[in-house]
């Protein structure tokens, strides 16, 4: 009779019972995760900004200035935008959020009236948003009120910090890249070769997002604004800001500027419909390829695959990440490819 241990089995039933012992006590760790995502959420976000901003502090420098002086400017770009975004853009884009519920509103009581359809739950919650925006905060103070106020503290506080730790990864991103270059280049293989692909490929997203979003928010709002659209404003800026979302923004964004342009008018109707035929496919065919070149250039399939994986795995913030995620893989599959192939090619030998 063999006495001997099967460590495989052993070791497949230690597995399992970790596995159940995870799950068993999921409440415990998830919640320990998300408190730990909570506190580096905002360092992340920090570095996300400075990586995004550093090609554009070395391009300055590369024009001879000071890297204190090239990182001033960029704050200074950015901050300022931010300033006149609210001094000017934020009270129209108040007044345009307000006749757009509005025109919302205005377009369930047409189906409603026009189709025999009790829609009376919809319109009574739309009607109840736009009583709470128009409500005055300095007349309603409430506990919803002091929730709010806490939670623009908390958005405040987060940002600041956001800002400041951005600032120093930026004046330190060029040591931070030089260790770990240096860290990498002493491991065996081709590992620094691969991160550096995929800086390549990240920075080129980064650098053509940007772009993106900055182009669509002027395109948006000047042919909005000249067709006549009532909420030219709102819609320039979604557009800009569903960039992130592949075919899925830009299509939302089509849909409610039909929507409501089909309760103003016929003429800004069919100027909406024009519009929202002929922009995506100069945005798809034209801007998208001069912006990011023959980087990034992921199917179309590969990208709805993307879009829908991250919202269903991590909701807003996965469909968020969910493209350079995609990037990042196929560009480590593109990489490691004849690695890959090889391993296969033995693997079929010892068969």
């Amino acid at each position: 009779m063999d006495n001997k241990v099967n460590y495989k089995l052993v070791n497949i039933l230690l597995v399992v019972l970790i596995i159940c012992l995870l799950y068993t006590i999921r409440g415990l760790w998830l919640g320990l995760l998300a408190k730990l995502v909570a506190v580096f959420f905002p360092f992340l976000i920090a570095f996300a900004v400075s990586y995004a901003l550093y090609p554009y502090c070395k391009k300055l420098e590369g024009y001879g200035l000071p890297k204190w002086l090239a990182m001033a400017i960029i704050y200074f770009i950015l901050f300022g935008f931010l300033i006149i975004m609210g001094i000017t853009v934020v009270p129209m884009f108040y007044d345009q959020v307000v006749l757009f519920l509005s025109n919302i509103s205005a377009v369930i009581t047409d189906v409603s009236s026009k189709f025999e359809i009790d829609l009376g739950v919809l319109q009574k919650s739309i009607s109840s948003v736009s009583t709470d925006i128009l409500k005055n905060i300095g007349t309603h103070i409430s506990d919803g009120a002091i929730n709010v106020l806490n939670a623009s503290i908390n958005v405040i506080t987060n940002l600041i910090i956001v800002v400041a730790v951005s600032v120093y990864f930026l004046w330190d991103m060029d040591k931070i890249r030089a260790n770990l270059k240096t860290s990498l280049k002493k491991q065996k293989g081709r590992l620094y070769k691969y991160f550096k692909r995929i800086d390549i490929e990240i920075s080129n997203y980064f650098n053509g997002l940007l772009k993106t979003m900055l182009i669509q928010f002027v395109e948006y709002t000047i042919v909005f604004a000249l067709i006549g659209h009532p909420n030219y404003l709102v819609l320039s800026i979604l557009a800009a800001v569903t960039t992130i979302i592949p075919y899925f923004g830009g299509l939302i964004v089509n849909i409610l500027a039909i929507i409501i342009a089909s309760v103003v008018s016929t003429k800004l109707l069919i100027l909406t419909i024009i519009v929202c035929i002929v922009c995506p496919n100069i945005d798809g065919y034209i801007i998208g390829p001069k912006v990011y070149g023959k980087t990034n250039k992921l199917p179309a399939l590969v990208n709805i695959f993307a879009v829908f994986a991250g919202g269903i795995l991590g909701g807003f913030w996965g469909i968020v990440v969910s493209l350079p995620v995609a990037i990042i893989l196929i560009a480590t599959y593109k990489f490691f490819r004849e690695d890959i192939n090889q391993k296969i090619v033995t693997i079929k030998e010892k068969k």
